[in-house]
């Protein structure tokens, strides 16, 4: 039996399962020192160190939205932005399998999923020496929402929360 149900018409995913890790979240760190993404597994212990995470610095993850993906601009233009500061880890959190155009009643669904994997990852890099008020949690559309739905899985809310979702009412 599978965890999810493929509308074959569109390729939208729908994730039935609440079990993390899941394959189609995917975090990655980039650091000033690396350029080069390293792909990070919270069930190895040592898999932060050996991707070159620094305890010492401050730590960003960043969420992309609906039909974007964590390679893609605007998100590659905040991570840059980042890790030019030389002080930050930068988390970059992967979904786009789950978040794909035309689907975004699926995507919206699925991000219960992101919260609860992305929530992992924040107890993940707290568990290993990082203070919780200097992870920082930068989201775009859903992204944001998932940020704002990781607290619903951890013991105490993250401290900083980023939205850069525009407010379109305003206008």
């Amino acid at each position: 039996m599978s965890d999810s149900i493929d509308l074959k018409y569109w390729k939208c995913i729908l994730k039935k399962g609440n079990v993390c890790p899941d394959k189609d979240i995917r975090v990655y760190l980039y650091s000033s020192e690396y350029r080069t993404k390293t792909r990070i597994n919270i069930h190895k212990s040592n898999s932060l160190k050996y991707a070159g995470w620094d305890p010492h610095k401050r730590n960003v993850i960043i969420i992309h939205g609906f039909n974007q993906s964590e390679d893609q601009s605007p998100m590659t233009i905040i991570r840059d932005a980042y890790i030019r500061r030389q002080d930050y880890n930068v988390f970059m959190l992967d979904f786009a399998d789950l978040a794909p155009f035309p689907c975004y009643l699926s995507s919206l669904s699925n991000t219960r999923l992101v919260a609860q994997c992305a929530a992992q990852f924040y107890s993940h890099l707290t568990h290993s020496g990082a203070s919780a008020y200097d992870i920082h949690c930068v989201g775009h559309s859903l992204g944001a929402h998932i940020c704002g739905m990781m607290s619903n899985h951890l013991s105490h809310r993250m401290h900083k929360i980023i939205d850069l979702t525009p407010n379109l009412l305003d206008s």
